[in-house]
């Protein structure tokens, strides 16, 4: 079944399961670079994730993007200065992290990340990046990547589990099979927008 049929279509969890989760594992291989995209959360579950990779040398730099302006604890910045300070707090070196701050949304995450890909490493030196964001975010997230970066770099997916939307408990909670169907219609939006192929699940 492709994403284009479930417009119509009943989403099952067994459906569910098989757009977000299916296929997404880290294969832990190494890369020339982490891009972790910013949330309002991102420094609590995934930038833990990005830096252990990270201090497991898979990749000597991490490109933090997100340009939304939020409240956190700390004072009012943007998500990528506040991704910045945490990983740094986790020991990361401050010259192994690229920050991308004009971004608004998913699509802009990847596109800000091209671009600052291009100004620290030039694009055609890249061959592989590590794509870290929450679970259930993953496969919209990476099928975008997929399609607007250059054919030679290969995106891996390196998702982080944030607290009510993991593939065990999704189901189980009100708050997590809320999210869940959501980035799931999302991810049927995308593909009858065009912004991505068509895939089948």
């Amino acid at each position: 079944m492709f994403i284009s049929e479930l417009s119509n279509r009943e989403l099952t969890d067994k459906i569910i399961d098989s757009v977000l989760f299916e296929g997404l594992e880290d294969t832990e291989e190494a890369a020339d670079c982490i891009i972790v995209l910013g949330s309002t959360k991102a420094s609590q579950y995934k930038v833990p994730v990005a830096v252990s990779a990270y201090k497991e040398k898979r990749a000597p730099k991490l490109l933090l993007s997100g340009g939304k302006i939020k409240d956190f604890n700390e004072g009012r910045m943007s998500e990528a200065d506040h991704m910045c300070r945490t990983a740094i707090m986790l020991g990361v070196k401050e010259e192994d992290i690229v920050l991308e701050t004009l971004s608004q949304n998913t699509i802009e995450n990847i596109l800000g990340s091209l671009f600052e890909l291009q100004h620290v490493f030039c694009i055609n030196h890249v061959r592989r990046v590590l794509l870290v964001t929450t679970s259930y975010h993953m496969r919209r997230s990476l099928s975008i990547a997929r399609y607007l970066f250059p054919r030679h770099i290969e995106v891996l997916p390196c998702p982080a589990d944030d607290t009510h939307t993991r593939r065990d408990n999704w189901a189980y909670n009100a708050e997590g099979r809320k999210r869940a169907t959501d980035e799931v219609r999302k991810i049927i939006d995308c593909v009858g927008n065009g912004l991505f192929p068509d895939f089948e699940v």
